[in-house]
């Protein structure tokens, strides 16, 4: 199981940087965010962030990165993950 989800992770990753390299001019605010290490059924229960922790945080990360030109992965905190 977590094969397959590293493995999505890591397409939708490779997707987003191919799809930024093609903008001609990069005015789109594009993110790939990073949620946290949540507690659902692949989290499992140790995990420190609830569902209702996460969400709240990652709406106001995107919301304060609208009209930001280009592609970016951050956190549920607004921190730049490296990728």
């Amino acid at each position: 199981m977590r094969e397959v989800y590293r493995g999505s992770k890591a397409a939708l990753n490779m997707f987003m940087r191919s799809f930024a390299a093609r903008q001609s001019a990069p005015s789109r605010t594009m993110l790939v965010t990073a949620p946290g290490w949540v507690r659902t059924d692949l989290g499992g229960p140790a995990a420190p962030l609830s569902i209702e922790e996460s969400i709240p945080n990652l709406v106001n990360v995107m919301l304060a990165q609208k009209g930001t030109p280009g592609l970016q992965y951050i956190d549920y905190l607004g921190r730049t993950v490296p990728w």
